[in-house]
């Protein structure tokens, strides 16, 4: 675009300038008197998002004149052509033919890339059970690796993967310097989830150097250390909490390995930090691009020789935290909304989870359709053929400035408390986090945050007890009796070659490294949102499959026509999220015309709708007409009549159902006086 002076004004010369003041003045006058301060919203990374933004609030953001896309900080997206991402699958059946199978029919069909999951977990495979040579070749077979990155999902079995890979390489012929794709070792996010270091400190930073040290030197476009995002945003972290912990772990990782003599070029070239993309869709791509400009800040500190060193390597994944059991169709539109938003803040790859994956393995429709979201951005959508496509938008880039300001702090905070370590030593990280997730959790529970078909507007006929699959017994790891040189088990060089023979198992590498952590913490807890609500559902359905019953709620309507439509459709979505029956009624002219029909429909809670000024009118009649019949019938008001609350209670009115209700507590209270046990 033509940058001369007076091309802005020439471009929007039929249309009159509106300054800040006149816009403010009319947002103003259609509030009709309430304070303009009632559309700014708090979020949980203390930044009030204003209701407008215009070009005055990018004057103050020096980065906006000082870089451009594929330049230092890179907060303008790592390209300077295009917006291009790796569509990448994820594949973590127990069965590896099938696995095989389910591989190749993705890369037949849109995929560039591979994620196979094979972590080891108290001496069991959750996922692939890659134990052997063997192993690795079932799994790759006729997959072309040397054109296809592959990455694996291994945790603490990292350098046995990655042994047995190179190994099926060699034995195709290939140049491992040709092989692309990564393994996770992340000591880090193993002591966040687990409390210690399952090798300990000394076996952890040495493994992570030996594999430094061997793919800069043999696997160059391969990457070896990951730095995770998902254990502190599945565990309720905000996004500036969890971009703030999450760079905190990298400089951990620089600090730690920068004294065992790596360079920090040798150490970036072989790290990719993997965020989970939650649903706050303007937020989560302002995060991605405040990513990469505070960690080009965080090494220019380290003085690095080569600026590529700058640029952080990131792939994303749809959030876990956010997906239901229930409702799972609409995982579908949360994971588009995620994939967008990690496209737009230019991440290198992009994994989209099965809409289905919370709660079976997924299959060939699931991961078809998390292939076709991606295909569809890209192909229909054109998302990959803008470079920082997000740019001059007055509010993404003012949101990039303040959760990078916002994080900043944070990583301060850190650094000042020793580091990344030692604030999880402390319980400083794990405090932080804590203190978000219970204002989400409340926030869930009166159902001020909306999650889709478990606390607002439930699909109260569906039932998936019977869908959920319980996950396939895990593999045992299996092990040799093979007694292994000690001082030899963390090299890579040593482990290819042990792993290359017959009746050696990855196993053998892993258990010999094991030996107790000196670091214990309080481990962080990883946990969806939905949860609580689809425990009560669950529960309800499991209580109807053993007794025959469900709670049945009957909702009286009677009076105002447009209070009581209003008000029962309220109730019906209320106890909905429990999975209660829902009896609705067009609406009755005497309370003895509800009473009767609710007697008649067995109702265990009913439900009066109707206007405020009403409910004195016709309250105590239906009570005790209904009480007079089965005493054990609850009853509860739609509404908030607050003058007429302590008449109501009097009355024998249990309980107030309305917009600040706890909708969870309420809901517990009623599933105990069932005796529905979850």
């Amino acid at each position: 675009m033509d940058k001369k002076p007076g091309h802005k004004e020439e471009l929007f010369k039929e249309f009159p300038p509106v300054s800040e003041k006149e816009w403010k003045e009319q947002v103003v006058k259609d509030l009709k008197g309430k304070p303009f301060d009632k559309l700014i919203w708090k979020t949980y990374e203390n930044i009030d998002i204003e209701p407008f933004y215009t070009d005055s609030d990018l004057e103050t953001l020096e980065y906006q004149t000082q870089s451009h896309p594929g330049e230092s900080p890179f907060i303008k997206d790592a390209s300077s052509s295009n917006n291009d991402w790796q569509i990448n699958q994820e594949i973590n059946h127990t069965d590896i033919k099938l696995a095989n199978q389910l591989a190749l029919n993705s890369l037949n069909n849109g995929a560039d890339s591979l994620s196979f999951i094979c972590e080891i977990r108290d001496e069991e495979y959750s996922g692939i059970p890659i134990q052997n040579k063997e192993g690795i070749a079932l799994l790759l077979s006729n997959i072309d690796i040397n054109t296809v990155p592959i990455h694996f999902k291994c945790g603490s079995s990292s350098i046995g993967i990655l042994s047995l890979y190179i190994n099926e390489a060699k034995k195709r012929g290939i140049n491992p310097e040709d092989l692309s794709g990564s393994v996770d070792c992340d000591p880090l996010k193993d002591l966040s989830l687990n409390g210690s270091l399952s090798k300990g400190e000394e076996n952890s930073f040495n493994e992570s150097k030996s594999l430094i040290l061997y793919l800069n030197e043999s696997i160059p476009n391969f990457k070896g250390l990951k730095v995770n995002s998902s254990q502190f945003h599945d565990s309720g972290a905000s996004i500036t909490q969890e971009l703030a912990f999450t760079l905190s772990a990298g400089v951990e990782y620089l600090d730690q390995l920068t004294d065992m003599d790596l360079t920090v070029d040798q150490i970036t070239k072989q790290m990719i930090f993997s965020f989970s993309i939650g649903s706050n869709y303007f937020m989560e791509i302002a995060k991605l691009r405040a990513a990469r400009m505070l960690w080009a800040t965080i090494i220019e500190l380290y003085k690095p020789k080569k600026e590529s060193s700058k640029l952080m390597s990131i792939e994303v994944q749809n959030s876990s935290w956010n997906k239901t059991q229930y409702d799972p169709f609409v995982n579908l539109l949360r994971g588009t909304v995620e994939t967008m938003a990690g496209a737009l803040g230019g991440a290198g790859t992009i994994t989209v989870r099965s809409f289905d994956s919370v709660y079976k393995k997924p299959d060939e429709f699931s991961l078809r359709m998390s292939r076709n979201t991606q295909l569809v951005l890209k192909n229909e959508s054109y998302l990959e053929r803008v470079a920082d496509p997000s740019a001059g938008s007055y509010y993404i880039e003012s949101l990039t400035n303040s959760i990078a300001k916002e994080s900043w702090k944070l990583i301060q905070e850190i650094e000042s408390n020793g580091g990344f370590v030692e604030s999880l030593k402390s319980g400083a990280i794990q405090k932080a986090i804590e203190q978000t997730r219970t204002s989400r959790d409340m926030n869930i529970a009166t159902r001020k945050d909306t999650i889709l078909g478990v606390n607002q507007y439930p699909n109260s006929t569906e039932h998936i007890l019977s869908s959920i699959k319980q996950d396939l017994p895990e593999i045992k790891i299996e092990k040799s009796k093979n007694k292994i040189n000690t001082q030899d088990k963390l090299s890579i060089a040593f482990a290819t070659e042990y792993l290359s023979n017959d009746g050696a198992y990855v196993g053998d590498l892993i258990y010999q490294q094991a030996n107790d952590s000196e670091i214990q913490i309080e481990p962080l807890k990883p946990y969806r949102g939905a949860q609580v609500f689809e425990e009560l559902r669950l529960a309800t359905e499991k209580h109807a499959q053993d007794t025959g019953h469900t709670p049945i709620v009957f909702l009286l309507t009677i009076g105002n026509p447009s209070m009581r439509s209003a008000r029962a459709s309220f109730a019906a979505n209320f106890f909905g999220c429990a999975g209660y029956e829902i009896i609705n009624n067009i609406g009755f002219d005497t309370p003895e015309d509800g009473v009767k029909n609710a007697i008649e429909n067995n109702a265990d809670i009913v439900v009066i709708c109707s206007s405020d000024n009403e409910y004195p009118n016709v309250t105590e009649t239906i009570i005790s007409k209904l009480h007079q019949i089965n005493s054990e019938i609850k009853i509860i008001i739609a509404g908030n009549p607050t003058e007429h609350i302590k008449e109501l209670e009097d009355a024998g009115v249990n309980d107030f159902i309305h917009m600040r209700s706890n909708a969870l507590e309420i809901l517990s209270k009623y599933q105990k006086v069932f005796g529905i046990e979850a």
